[in-house]
Parts: C-alpha cells; structure tokens; sequence
C-alpha cells in the first residue's frame, strides 16, 4: 500500500509539471498552436496512462482477479491526494 502513496505522489507531481508548462506555453508561444496542442494531447494521453497502468501491472503480476479490485483501490488512492 506504501508504494500506492508513493506512486501517486509522483503522479501529481507529473501532472503539476505539465499544468506548470501548458500555461508557460500558452503565454510564450501564442502563435504556436501545433507545439501547444501536442503538448496538451501528450498530456491527456501521459495522465490517462498513469492511471490505468498501474491496476493493469499489478493484474498481470498477480492474476486476473486482482485486476478489478487493484483499479478501484487506485481510484481511491488517487482520490485522497487530489482531493
């Protein structure tokens, strides 16, 4: 449960980083749609990896059942950090 915590601190880190960097584009590089655009998609796309990984791992490592339960357990962790 330890390396759960640790996960999703690191995660939120992650997802700091990359609102930190999208309003820093959105400043500078007005004109630049493609670059922000990109970096909003490979945001998206990062941050949804993120939280499916993890159950899906944790599935294949210990069997199809935990899958399920693993995911819900995730959502929750992740849900007593960010709010």
């Amino acid at each position: 449960m330890k390396y759960f915590f640790l996960l999703s601190e690191k995660f939120y880190k992650f997802i700091e980083w990359e609102w930190n960097t999208l309003k820093n584009l959105r400043r500078t590089k007005r004109k630049n749609f493609f670059l922000r655009g990109s970096f909003a998609l490979f945001s998206l796309l990062s941050i949804l990896f993120v939280i499916f990984s993890p159950p899906f791992a944790f599935g294949l490592l210990f069997g199809e059942g935990l899958k399920f339960s693993t995911f819900f357990i995730w959502i929750w962790i992740l849900n007593l950090k960010f709010f």
